[in-house]
């Protein structure tokens, strides 16, 4: 008896031993993320010390941080681990080993700059953060807002450095970039970075008037001046620089980048020419469906005159950004009450949508989910309301269900609010889970009954495929040598969307964020087979509550890591019962 109950404590010994290594690691890996991340920084009401540092060093210090990481999880054995344990050593492994290769693709990626991926979409939103009571308070924004002189100038240097090894913007995406740069020049009053009269309305008036001051001189004499430096260097010398070419196979490595960017956004072993065949055999797919769709609407002409017909017919086009608000979240409220049909839990925060700020809108294609914040406990769909006459609202219903319930409000509130995932999980964002997440849940919104209306049924398949021809024109662009023009021929001969949608969003796959377009259609796929294995596997014993949630308990992980951690459940519940 003794022996056996040595032996059992060895074991719970060793256990306990591999938990606590791997806790040790995700809090460190934690803390550095909450050290480096001044959005985390925000969403947690913590204190901004500084603006993230664009910097090669920096980079290089990140990989050689996760290279550490990635030393010390691999000496952990999952034998040592739980079940949700193993799930989170697989996931953050894949995460570091990413990460440490990042830094050698430093001089390819435009990110910095550009729209969509840049840390200038969020620095309007970082300064309104500031709570200014206290003098520590305004002592801190003013160092950040001095801040603001040497990050406008690392990205006038960010782009010269580049532009030494003839790593350049391509000439089309310039008049995108400096547009985003020239809504940060303004006179103080107006400036994004000014500070409205009613947040200094608890500061003592002396006080207020100096730092009022202070905050108006910096940004006329700091502030406006770097960001003109920027936009003059753009419209300038490196303007006569500028390439004709779009994607990143043109630059030098860029087929070696673009493979890296399709692992890191699909977060599986899939090759960029496996993924443009899987974009036209799933264009022709939806060709099919929709063509069976227009049959039973009645109409007997060709794809593109009944497209016509959508476009020019006004009830698919909200008059005003405030129209276009309540009738996208309309659709929100029909499916609220389907959803405890589908799903075991539903988050506390509550959805809703809210227009994008419209200095932005211009550089943007669409709008963006916001997650809840500290100071926020809403999360927000911001959609973009500019050009009124360009954006139907045919595709309103899948959009809502792809970006609040049951899409991306639903699942990262859940995380967020899951107590039995480690901060750093609940943190975690993988694109191909989050937006495959977005994706698959607008096609479960079928299944919940929600496009019964046959127009609302063609906008899901409509927005499916837009979804399906990113597989083909990303991968065109960045790894098969497609002009712009091949792209924007293909995107207008497949989809509904508007010439001027087409014209940022080819910049936006070419450009801004070469890659993460495959996400959504491909992570949705994979939820997708996912869920149809386990049915197949399990037969009766299938329940579509508990693949939801299975899918989503754990957080965003690696679609590989979800793929084991399914196949891991269908083992248990086809189990026989005893």
């Amino acid at each position: 008896m003794l022996v056996l109950f040595l032996i059992l404590a060895a074991a719970a010994s060793d256990s306990t031993a591999g938990s606590r290594a791997l806790s040790r690691v995700l809090e460190e890996a934690y803390r550095h993320r909450l050290e480096e991340s001044p959005i985390l920084r925000l969403n947690h009401g913590l204190p901004i010390e500084r603006l993230p540092d664009l910097s090669l060093a920096h980079a290089e210090r990140e990989a050689d941080f996760a290279r550490a990481l990635a030393r010390r999880l691999g000496a952990i054995a999952e034998t040592d681990l739980s079940e949700e344990e193993r799930v989170t050593l697989r996931a953050v492994r894949w995460d570091v080993g990413l990460q440490a290769e990042g830094a050698r693709y430093w001089w390819l990626d435009f990110g910095f700059v550009t729209p969509y991926a840049s840390p200038l979409a969020q620095l309007s939103r970082l300064f309104a953060s500031f709570t200014l009571t206290t003098p520590d308070d305004r002592a801190r924004y003013l160092a950040r807002l001095q801040e603001l002189e040497g990050f406008a100038d690392s990205i006038r240097s960010g782009l010269a450095v580049r532009a030494g090894r003839g790593i350049v913007l391509p000439k089309d995406e310039i008049p995108l970039v400096t547009g985003v740069l020239g809504s940060f020049i303004a006179p103080p009053e107006r400036s994004p970075f000014g500070v409205a009269e009613g947040r200094l309305a608890a500061v003592d008036s002396s006080a207020r008037a100096g730092f009022s001051a202070q905050v108006q001189r910096s940004i006329a004499e700091r502030v406006n001046p770097a960001f003109e430096r920027v936009v003059a260097y753009l419209q300038g010398a490196y303007a006569t620089q500028a390439r004709a070419t779009v994607g990143i196979s043109h630059l030098p490595g860029g087929r070696d980048y673009y493979r890296y960017l399709v692992r890191y956004h699909t977060t599986m072993p899939v090759t960029p020419e496996q993924v443009h065949r899987i974009g036209q055999e799933t264009v022709r797919r939806i060709e099919a469906e929709m063509a069976v769709l227009r049959r039973e609407l009645g109409f007997t002409g060709t794809a593109a005159e009944f497209h016509r017909k959508l476009a020019a017919d006004p009830r698919f086009f909200a008059r005003t950004p405030e129209e276009m608000g309540e009738r996208l979240i309309a659709h929100d409220r029909r499916i609220r009450p389907r959803v405890e049909a589908f799903f075991q839990r539903t988050p506390r925060a509550q959805g809703d949508v809210r227009r994008l700020d419209p200095r932005l809108e211009g550089a943007q294609t669409f709008g963006y989910y916001q997650q809840p914040t500290a100071a926020d406990s809403m999360g927000h769909y911001y959609y973009n309301a500019s050009k009124l006459p360009d954006r139907s609202l045919l595709n309103g219903a899948a959009l809502v269900y792809h970006e609040l319930v049951p899409g991306h409000h639903f699942q990262i509130s859940l995380t967020r609010e899951n107590p039995n995932l480690p901060p750093l999980r609940r943190e975690s964002f993988h694109t191909a889970f989050t937006e495959g997440w977005g994706e698959y849940a607008s096609g479960l919104a079928g299944e919940m009954g929600m496009y019964q209306d046959p127009y609302d049924h063609y906008g899901r398949l409509s927005m499916e495929m837009f979804l399906a021809c990113r597989l083909v024109v990303d991968t065109g662009m960045n790894f098969l040598g497609w002009s712009r023009t091949r792209a924007l021929a293909f995107l207008r001969e497949h989809t509904l969307e508007s010439p001027t949608q087409l014209e940022t969003e080819t910049l936006r796959y070419s450009v801004d964020m070469p890659g993460q377009a495959l996400a959504y259609k491909m992570g949705g796929r994979e939820i997708l087979r996912l869920r149809d294995r386990a049915k197949q596997a399990l037969g009766s014993r299938f329940d579509v509550r508990d693949f939801h949630e299975v899918v989503l308990d754990s957080g965003s992980l690696p679609m590989s890591v979800l793929g084991w951690k399914v196949d891991r459940w269908i083992a248990r519940a086809g189990r026989p019962r005893r």
